[in-house]
């Protein structure tokens, strides 16, 4: 018998992505979360601006079988530091839907390129133990007037380029990060992070889990200064793990809906299968442990 897959979104100000988000996971899914806090208020403790009505009349239309479960809670405790108040939402989600199966959480600007596959395969994986499903992730830093400004990650280890997405224990305790071992499977993720108009970034930096932990100021005055004719020089440009996004590259594409099919048409490259078995033995972990205390 096959898991069931469920799906929890962590929904606030940027919920309309979900229109492009949720339709690309759906039809896999046995059941959606969509969990909201009850007063508008972010985990930093801010208001955010949200409109009800399109939200509800937006989730009417693209649950089409009755699967989504919108879920309304308090997720601000003023006493929590921001990544305190994610990691309880996470965990409130991962509650409501139930144990057992597969556990995904996603955010609304993070687009499943190939969630068909990405479901069979979690279907037909069956770990004795607790594990992290970890994915790759295509980030966009940029949206610009002729298309998109990208990380370049090409030269990366995989471990570097991906994050966990799924779990069938959840036990997280920094963002959708657990201590159980990581499982790397290679389906890309496209994550709208930084390409939006620069209100959404004002409100971004002010409300997400790492609002206290960089000099926001800062990092915004650099983003809105990146340009067609600048961004090459641009190295270096994550705001807490600075050689996490060692580089920029320029996408062609005006929208996010030309960006899915390009990525799905035009995916960067995966590492071969016996790599995949290396960084996904157990056994291979433990001796690249021992490995690294010499």
């Amino acid at each position: 018998m096959s898991q069931a897959i469920k799906i929890g979104f962590c929904v606030a100000y940027d919920w309309y992505f979900l229109e492009h988000s949720l339709p690309l996971v759906y039809e896999q899914a046995d059941r959606i979360c969509l969990s909201l806090d009850q007063d508008r208020i972010s985990w930093a403790g801010k208001p955010f601006s949200f409109d009800d009505e399109a939200f509800f009349a937006l989730v009417k239309r693209l649950d089409t079988q009755n699967k989504i479960d919108i879920y309304q809670d308090d997720f601000h405790r003023p006493e929590l530091a921001p990544m305190d108040n994610e990691v309880r939402q996470r965990h409130l989600i991962a509650e409501r839907l139930g144990k057992g199966g597969w556990h995904v959480q996603l955010d609304a600007d993070e687009y499943f390129l190939n969630f068909a596959g990405f479901a069979k395969w979690l279907r037909g994986f069956n770990p004795s133990r607790p594990v992290n499903i970890r994915c790759p992730y295509i980030t966009l830093f940029k949206q610009l007037d002729s298309g998109f400004l990208a990380v370049d990650r090409q030269q990366q280890l995989w471990a570097d380029v991906s994050n966990p997405v799924a779990t069938n224990a959840p036990a997280y305790y920094h963002g959708r990060v657990s201590h159980w071992f990581n499982i790397y499977a290679p389906y890309f993720i496209l994550h709208q992070s930084w390409a939006r108009d620069e209100q959404e970034i004002r409100e971004k930096i002010s409300n997400w889990g790492h609002a206290h932990d960089f000099d926001t100021q800062a990092y915004l005055d650099f983003w809105l200064k990146l340009s067609p004719d600048n961004y090459k020089e641009a190295k270096n440009v994550h705001p807490l793990d600075k050689e996490a996004w060692p580089l920029l590259q320029f996408v062609p594409g005006q929208r996010i809906a030309d960006l899915v099919p390009f990525y799905t048409e035009n995916p960067p490259q995966t590492p071969s299968q016996l790599r995949l078995l290396w960084e996904n033995s157990l056994w291979a972990s433990r001796l690249r442990r021992v490995l690294r205390f010499q």
